[in-house]
C-alpha cells in the first residue's frame, strides 16, 4: 500500500476497531470514578443478585465501548495531500485535524502483537507547539508508513523481520543494542519498584499483618502434616515475607523492562534518531537531532551502582502539560557512551563538554546556598517548633533540635553534588541528592534569559540564572553576580548571533 490518491478520503483498515478499543479502554481506567459511574448504573437497575448485576453491566458497558469504537472507525477518514494530512475523526463529536508536513517533528509507530501479525501499525505524528501526539493512523500497513515518512522526508524504517532488521540497521549507522543483562539492569533501576518499597515497612509493622499469627497458623499447618517448626520465629517469617515482596517486586520490574525494551536498538538514519523496542507491543519512535533542546544523563541509586546512566532527548512543546510526551528516551547508556551520543547530536556546534557527573571539570555554587537551607529552612523552623512544644510538652520539645542537623546534612550533600560547566557554545548544570542528573544544551536555542537575586543573595553578591528553552527551563543557583550577567548577554548574544532555527 503506497500513499493514496490526493485529494480523496480514505479509511484505514477495519482492524483499526482494535486501536479505538484500547483508546477507549485507556481512557476510562484514566478517568476511572467518571467510566464506572455508568457500570454503577446499570448494576442497579438490573435485577438479581449483586454478582448477576455486575456481570449483565459488564456485558452492556463491553457492548457500549464496541460499539462506539465501531462508530469511531467508520466515521474516521483521513486525505494525503501535497503539504500535509488531513484526518477526519468522531461520531459524537467531530473533529478535523490539519497536520503541516513541516510542523511533523517526528513519526511514531506501534505494533501491537496482533497487528504484528496482520502486518498493521499505528502511526503518530509529533508537530511543533503540541505536547504530545496530534494525530494517529491505526490499522496502516508498513509500505504505507514508509512512503509516508518518505514523502514528509524523514527517511525510512528498516524492513521488520529480524534477518534484513539488523543488516538495514547497520547500514544506516547502529549507535545502541540492548540485550537481556541490560534489561536486568533497567528493570533493576526502576525507581517505582523503590517506591512501592518504600510502603512495605510499615504495612508489614501495621495491624493489618500479624507476624505472630501468622507463625502461629503456620506452626498448625505443618504439626498436620508432620513437620516440627518450633525453631522458627516471628522475626524469620516476617524477613521471609519481605525477602519474598522484594523478589516479586524485582520480577514484576525486569518484566515491564522486557515489555518495553526488549531488542531495543538505536541507530542514526541521516539526521534522524530512530528507535526500536518492545516484546508484546513494539514501539518505533523518531526525532530529528536538530531539534534537541536538551540532553538529559540521570542516575539513581541502582545505576550509581551499575554505572549505567538514563539518557533523554527533549524537543520543543507549546506548554507546560505532558512535556514527558516529547522525549526521547535511552533506557540504558554508560558515561562514556552518553559523552560519545551527546557529541553526535550537539554537532558540529557542541558536543565538546562531558555530561559525566564525576568528571572533574565541573564549577561548583556558592556554599551560600547550603548556608541559605541551613538558616531558612533547618535552624529557624527548628527553633520555633522547639520553643512552642517546650512551653507544651516541656523536654519534649528539645525533640524538634534534631530537624537542624538533618537539615545541615541534606543541605551539605545537595551542595556537594551541584556544578555547572560552560564554554563558547554550551553549558551543562549537574544536580542530584540521591543520585545525580546532568542537563546539557546549546546557547543558541535558548529563548529567554532570567537573573533574579534574594535580598540574602544580593548582600552576597549571588544571583540565580535561568535558561527558558521550547522544552522547559535550567538554572544555575547561587553564581557570582558579575559572571552571571556575562553569561546572560553572552548567551543573548549567540542567539541574535545565530541564523539557525531554535526548534
Amino acid at each position: 500500500m503506497n500513499i493514496p490518491e490526493p485529494g480523496k478520503w480514505h479509511r484505514t483498515s477495519p482492524f483499526a476497531i482494535l486501536f479505538f478499543i484500547g483508546r477507549m479502554i485507556r481512557l476510562l481506567v484514566k478517568n476511572a470514578w467518571q467510566g464506572l459511574a455508568p457500570l454503577l448504573v446499570v448494576a442497579l437497575a438490573a435485577g438479581g443478585g449483586i454478582a448477576g448485576k455486575f456481570q449483565v453491566a459488564a456485558i452492556g458497558f463491553s457492548a457500549l465501548i464496541v460499539a462506539d469504537s465501531i462508530l469511531n472507525y467508520w466515521f474516521f477518514r483521513f486525505q494525503v495531500g501535497e503539504r500535509s494530512i488531513l484526518i477526519r475523526e468522531g461520531w459524537l463529536k467531530k473533529k478535523q485535524l490539519d497536520i503541516k508536513f513541516d510542523r511533523i517533528q517526528g513519526i511514531n509507530t506501534r505494533q501491537n502483537p496482533i497487528y504484528r501479525w496482520l502486518g498493521l501499525l499505528t502511526v503518530s505524528f509529533d508537530t511543533a507547539g503540541s505536547a504530545g501526539s496530534e494525530g494517529n493512523l491505526p490499522a496502516v500497513t508498513r509500505a504505507f508508513a514508509d512512503s509516508l515518512r518518505e514523502r514528509i522526508g524523514k527517511g525510512q524504517v528498516p524492513a521488520e523481520t529480524d534477518e534484513v532488521d539488523v543488516e538495514a540497521v547497520t547500514q544506516a549507522r547502529l549507535l545502541i543494542r540492548l540485550n537481556w543483562r541490560d534489561m536486568i539492569r533497567i528493570g533493576l533501576a526502576d525507581r517505582r519498584a523503590l517506591v512501592i518499597l518504600a510502603f512495605i515497612g510499615p504495612l508489614m509493622g501495621g495491624d493489618r499483618v500479624n507476624i505472630d499469627a501468622v507463625v502461629a497458623r503456620l506452626g498448625s499447618i505443618a504439626r498436620a502434616s508432620g513437620v516440627e517448626l518450633a525453631g522458627v520465629s516471628g522475626f524469620s517469617i516476617g524477613l521471609a515475607i519481605l525477602l519474598g515482596l522484594v523478589l516479586v517486586f524485582v520480577v514484576i520490574s525486569v518484566a515491564a523492562a522486557f515489555l518495553r525494551f526488549h531488542r531495543f536498538k538505536l541507530w542514526l538514519d541521516g539526521q534522524t534518531l530512530r528507535s526500536r523496542g518492545g516484546l508484546l507491543t513494539r514501539h518505533e519512535n523518531a526525532m530529528d537531532i536538530g531539534k534537541i533542546q536538551t540532553l538529559r544523563l540521570q542516575q539513581g541509586i541502582m545505576d550509581g551502582w551499575q554505572r549505567r546512566f538514563r539518557m533523554t532527548a527533549r524537543q520543543a512543546v507549546a506548554s507546560g502539560k505532558k512535556r514527558s510526551s516529547k522525549v526521547f528516551t535511552i533506557p540504558s547508556v554508560t558515561a562514556r557512551k552518553g559523552n560519545e551520543l551527546r557529541k553526535l547530536f550537539l554537532a558540529p556546534e557542541g558536543g565538546v563538554l562531558s555530561q559525566d557527573p564525576r568528571f572533574e571539570g565541573f564549577t561548583p555554587i556558592s556554599p551560600f546556598s547550603m548556608r541559605s537551607k541551613i538558616l531558612f529552612i533547618g535552624l529557624l523552623p527548628s527553633l520555633l517548633a522547639t520553643i512552642t512544644i517546650s512551653r507544651m510538652a516541656g523536654m519534649l520539645g528539645l525533640v524538634f533540635l534534631l530537624w537542624l542537623p538533618l537539615v545541615a546534612g541534606l543541605s551539605y550533600r545537595i551542595w556537594k553534588r551541584a556544578g555547572y560547566q560552560h564554554d563558547n557554545e554550551e553549558i551543562v548544570r549537574r544536580s542530584g541528592f540521591l543520585g545525580y542528573r546532568t542537563v546539557g544544551l546549546l546557547f543558541r536555542k535558548v529563548q529567554r534569559v532570567t537573573l533574579t537575586q534574594s535580598r540574602y543573595q544580593r548582600r552576597k553578591g549571588l544571583a540565580s540564572l535561568r535558561m527558558h528553552m521550547a522544552s522547559g527551563s535550567v538554572r544555575v543557583p547561587y553564581i557570582d553576580h558579575g559572571l552571571a550577567e556575562q553569561l546572560r548577554d553572552y548567551i543573548l548574544y549567540k542567539v541574535e548571533s545565530s541564523g539557525q532555527s531554535w526548534h
